[in-house]
Formats: C-alpha cells, sequence, structure tokens
C-alpha cells in the first residue's frame, strides 16, 4: 500500500450478506448489491433459505446516493429490494451493465436514474469515482458492443482505492486490468468456491478462499474482506475453514471478517 492509501482516511462500511455492503463517504452513500428479501427462496428454489437475517428492510433505505449492481442475478440484482429502495432513496441512482439496467427500467425506475457501468473513470460525487473491471461469471462475457455482462468495480476516494468483485472467478484478464489500477487498499472478494456439485445443481460458484487469498498477494491488496460464504448452506464456508486457511498462508494483507471500516 502506498503511503498516499495507507494515510487517506478508512471507509465505513455494513456488509449487508451475501455480496451486498454499504459505503458511506462523507457527502455520498453507496450501495452495492444489496439483497434484501427472500427473493431466492421464493422465485428461484424452495430450499435456498436464507441463513443471515435480512439487514434492514428495502423501504428503510432512504440514504442511498448510487446504487451499484454488479450482474443480474437476483441475490444481486433483486426484484423485491431494488424497487422499493428507489421509491425509499427518490434521488438515488443506478449503475449496473446492460442486462441490469433494462431490468430496472421494467421495475419502473427512469431512465434518467440509470448509468452504464464503464470501464472508465466516472465521478459520482467531486472526489469520488468508480471504474467498471472484467467479472467472469463463470467466464468473461460481452455484447456485440463490447459491453461487460457481469462486473466488479473499483471505487477511488481520496487517493485510495478499494475493489468490490461481486461474482467472478479468476481469469487472468481480470488480473490485468487490476494489476493496472494499484496500488488497491482493500478489496471485498466472493470465496464460495465454484465445485462439481454446486454445478450439478446450477450453483455458479465463484474463486475459492486461498484462490482469493493469492489474488490478494499477487496484487498486494492491503485489507481482504470475505463474503458470498454465509448466506445459504447449499453454497457455505466455514468462517474457521477462512481463517486456518489464513492462519496457513500467513499472507501479507490484512483479513477482516466483519469489518466496520475498509
Amino acid at each position: 500500500m502506498s503511503s498516499d492509501q495507507a494515510s487517506s482516511p478508512s471507509i465505513p462500511v455494513r456488509l449487508l450478506g451475501q455480496a451486498g455492503c454499504r459505503l458511506e463517504f462523507s457527502d455520498c452513500t453507496i450501495y452495492v448489491d444489496p439483497y434484501l428479501s427472500n427473493s431466492v427462496q421464493e422465485l428461484d428454489a424452495p430450499d435456498l433459505v436464507r441463513l443471515t437475517p435480512i439487514p434492514l428492510q428495502p423501504a428503510q433505505v432512504d440514504d442511498a446516493d448510487w446504487v451499484l449492481i454488479t450482474h443480474d442475478h437476483i441475490d444481486h440484482c433483486d426484484p423485491h429490494t431494488l424497487p422499493a429502495l428507489a421509491s425509499a432513496s427518490p434521488a438515488a441512482r443506478f449503475v449496473g451493465p446492460p442486462s441490469v439496467l433494462r431490468l430496472l427500467a421494467e421495475w419502473g425506475i427512469s431512465a434518467a436514474r440509470l448509468k452504464p457501468a464503464v470501464e472508465d473513470w466516472s465521478e459520482l460525487t467531486p472526489g469520488l469515482a468508480v471504474l467498471a473491471v472484467p467479472a467472469a461469471h463463470p467466464e468473461i462475457e460481452r455484447d456485440a458492443a463490447g459491453r461487460l455482462a457481469c462486473v466488479g468495480y473499483v471505487i477511488e476516494h481520496a487517493g485510495r482505492r478499494i475493489y468490490l468483485a461481486g461474482d467472478t472467478s479468476l481469469r487472468q484478464p481480470l488480473l490485468d486490468a487490476l494489476a493496472r489500477l494499484r496500488p488497491i487498499a482493500a478489496a471485498v472478494l466472493p470465496v464460495n468456491e465454484r465445485n462439481f456439485f454446486r454445478d450439478r445443481r446450477g450453483i455458479i460458484g465463484n474463486m475459492s478462499v486461498r484462490e482469493a487469498f493469492q489474488m490478494a498477494e499477487e496484487l498486494d491488496i492491503g485489507a481482504l474482506v470475505p463474503v458470498h460464504w454465509d448466506m445459504f448452506a447449499a453454497n457455505a464456508v466455514g468462517a474457521g475453514e477462512i481463517r486456518a486457511v489464513y492462519e496457513h498462508m500467513r499472507p501479507r494483507f490484512q483479513l477482516l471478517m466483519q469489518p466496520d471500516l475498509i
């Protein structure tokens, strides 16, 4: 981590379950992939029962300025969360890849509030910018216009960068994109590995705990927040397993399991 990044203020964060989180800046509050319902169980698979409580109701989210959505799966782009959130935070704007923006429009969110996720820096407020990077879910896909189907986001504030991966496996183009954005102070990474049994029941896993840790090591990331590991039993990783791998590997980054700041 550079001296500039080390001296920059940490950002208050609240993990919302799955890959969702809330980031609080001095003049802007960002939500990423908020999943604040039981829609996976109700709309997709009755046996995928939520193991972690809903932290707040969508109608209670009245402070959102920006909502960043990584892809169109309902545990990230939730039809039971986002329309109600949009009503509760009428000034909020939404960023996402094309399929996400189409869904948001279908759910009644006006086009004026929708912004494409692009692979270039976009200012959200003065001094706060976001850039989309590829996500492999399970592969990196683009449409005929070259637009990514699934993305992660890098947020820059006060010279400090935070990477929010959404859902992704590891692929070299992703590592290359992130390497160009170094130094990265913190990364929020999914650790629910892809495996045979999850593939067999249609669950698209992400990187493993070891892959996430090796990625953070290779990119010299300062702190790692593991996510997407405690929501559904069929897709779970034990907290003890994550900590055990960390103790075994002894990486240079800081492991933050339930952070208040990143």
